[in-house]
């Protein structure tokens, strides 16, 4: 007997084989996994890193918002020391609930593929750039964020459970560092508006649409409005986090500012000049970001803002403390409290606003500008049209001369012999159809002649009858008379 193989060490059993068109079999491969921009390690650790720094760093701020018991702190004289007339009501910190959810949707996008590419998020750009300082410096969203958690743990930390406002102001302010440089990074990389030529589209549409059937029309809208949600779930997911916390830090930072300034200086005038030049300087910093850029929304800074302001005036219109009213007069009061509220309605306005145009426009993409080329944007749209529609007419003029060409040498001739050939044959079949219908006429008349003879022999043979019996019967008649 011959040697038997050996087995292999991998064993095919179980694997799973799959019928080629060509008969043969292959082993089935799973597909493979599209992880990202994650295949790097260095890419995948830093995602893991994020996650456990927002992860610590909303521990310690919520458990800090949370147990705090009077007014944002642990001490009812530290709270009754700190108020001034920037203080918020208690309420308005639980602004940092919302902060934390929606800077967990910014994690939570690392891990969904629609849009842990996105440019805004800042993964992507790490493959062609090294982690640390290189990345640090170009202000990528993804490397700043664990020292955004660090100092706004320690801000916040500071500010309910150490009443340490000095170590509270300058993380405060290192988290507005962070938040600018992030912000920036993602305003760099947001698209360009599109000119306003982009109005003229009718015009571009009415060319496009000789050539693009219905369907595909409706196609272009399809992928449009998904574009358009695109842009919605990026913004909410990955930049609106960062503009909400900046527009409200700022706020915040500024209300840590007076606390330090009024206990250092125990003055009623410099309080209400600090919080009036405060207000203004708010206000005029949130119009400034919000409005300078086409392609820079900024909602969420100018909703911060609001919000911050809105704090302001119900802590005044409804003092969670006695210590406002003892301390300033009522005339610094109302107008702190009715600038706060003026400007929180502007900025909500203008946030509805905005909203609502850009939701109109479908985007950044029909901004109007003002341009002294708009003209000629129209008139090159236009000659372009009547170019493509010449070109498209001297192409039908030739396609119509080679088609007369081709009809003159191959389609005539063809047509004039089949019709020869059809004459040829209808000749012959009505010369065919003529010889027999003479051969029936002249065959009926034999017949007919046969038989009219056979009749007048017999009327002869009748006639010769009726004669001998008449003249029988003559005879007769004459033999009867005698003669």
């Amino acid at each position: 007997m011959g040697r038997q193989p050996k087995s292999t060490a991998k064993s095919s059993v179980g694997s799973l084989f799959i019928a080629q068109v060509d008969g043969t079999i292959a082993k089935h491969r799973a597909p493979k996994v599209d992880v990202g921009p994650f295949k790097k390690s260095r890419i995948n650790s830093l995602r893991k890193l994020n996650t456990f720094c927002y992860a610590l760093s909303a521990i310690i701020v919520l458990f800090s918002v949370s147990t705090s018991s009077w007014d944002g702190y642990d001490n009812y004289y530290d709270g009754m020391g700190n108020q001034t007339l920037l203080s918020v009501a208690p309420y308005a910190q639980y602004i940092w609930y919302a902060l934390y959810f929606l800077q967990g949707l910014f994690i939570a996008a690392a891990y969904m593929p629609s849009l842990w590419s996105s440019e805004y998020l800042g993964y992507t750009a790490l493959n062609h750039t090294r982690s640390g300082w290189k990345a640090f410096k170009k202000s990528i969203p993804v490397e700043h964020f664990p020292v955004l958690c660090a100092s706004t743990a320690i801000s916040v930390y500071s500010y309910f459970k150490m009443n340490n406002m000095s170590l509270a102001l300058g993380s405060s302010c290192a988290s507005t560092i962070f938040l600018i440089v992030i912000i920036r990074y993602q305003f760099l990389v947001t698209p360009e508006p599109i000119s306003y030529e982009e109005h003229f589209r009718g015009i571009k549409g009415w060319f496009r649409r000789r050539r693009v059937d219905a369907d595909e029309d409706l196609l272009n809208e399809d992928l449009h409005d998904q574009e358009f949600r695109s842009q919605i779930q990026q913004y909410f997911f990955l930049k609106l986090p960062f503009e909400l916390y900046a527009g409200y830090n700022l706020a915040w930072s500024v209300s840590i500012v007076s606390i330090i300034v009024h206990r250092e200086i125990t003055s009623e005038e410099l309080d209400a000049i600090l919080a009036c030049v405060s207000l203004v300087a708010l206000l005029g910093v949130g119009c400034y970001v919000m409005w300078s850029e086409k392609k820079g929304m900024f909602y969420g800074v100018g909703a911060g803002l609001a919000w911050y302001l809105f704090g302001v005036f119900f802590e005044l219109l409804y003092p969670s403390s006695t210590v406002v009213f003892n301390f300033y007069s009522d005339a610094a009061i109302a107008v702190t409290k009715y600038m706060a509220v003026s400007f929180a309605s502007l900025f909500v306005a203008a946030v509805v606003v905005r909203a609502i145009k850009y939701v109109i426009k479908g985007g950044h993409r029909f901004y109007e500008e003002d341009s002294e080329e708009d003209e000629d944007d129209v008139r090159k749209i236009v000659l372009h049209g009547i170019a493509a529609a010449e070109s498209g007419g001297k192409h039908m003029i030739h396609e119509a001369e080679d088609g007369v060409v081709h009809v003159s040498t191959t389609v005539l001739p063809a047509v004039a012999k089949a019709v020869e050939n059809t004459s040829t044959r209808s000749i012959q079949a009505v010369e065919s159809t003529g010889r027999r219908g003479v051969q029936a006429v002249e065959s009926t008349r034999r017949r007919i002649i046969e038989e009219a003879a056979d009749e007048v022999d017999n009327i002869s043979v009748v006639i010769d009858e009726a004669l001998d019996e008449a003249e029988e019967g003559v005879i007769g008649a004459l033999e009867a008379m005698g003669i």
